[in-house]
């Protein structure tokens, strides 16, 4: 008989890859590793949520370890414009309307 195989696809990722999902669905935060330039803005303003890896790139460490609001300042002042603050993860955040407003140009 026939045996049907899958093909494989190889994805290059960091061991925090699986904590970009945030529980929004997957419409939370997320980060191009790949782009930063390691300016330390999103570590000054967010340290509860991003951390560098071993080759000073920024990936997320908890998709709710900082405000929609700090999400949306780290990713105004991203020199790389990497991060993508997605869905606020806390609906009931004060001021979410002008937030998400900030944060469309950098979705």
């Amino acid at each position: 008989g026939n045996v049907s195989v899958a093909p494989t696809v190889t994805i290059e990722t960091s061991a925090s890859d699986s904590n970009l999902i945030a529980s929004t669905g997957g419409e939370g935060v997320w980060i191009e590793t790949h782009e930063c330039t390691s300016c330390d803005e999103c570590l000054n303003i967010a340290p509860g949520m991003f951390a560098y890896d071993d080759s000073g790139k920024a990936y997320i460490t908890n998709p709710q370890g900082a405000s929609f609001k700090d999400i949306v300042k780290a990713a105004e002042k991203c020199t790389a414009g990497s991060i993508h603050p997605g869905v606020p993860w806390d609906q009931s955040e004060k001021d979410l309307d002008k937030l998400i407003k900030r944060a469309e140009k950098f979705q």
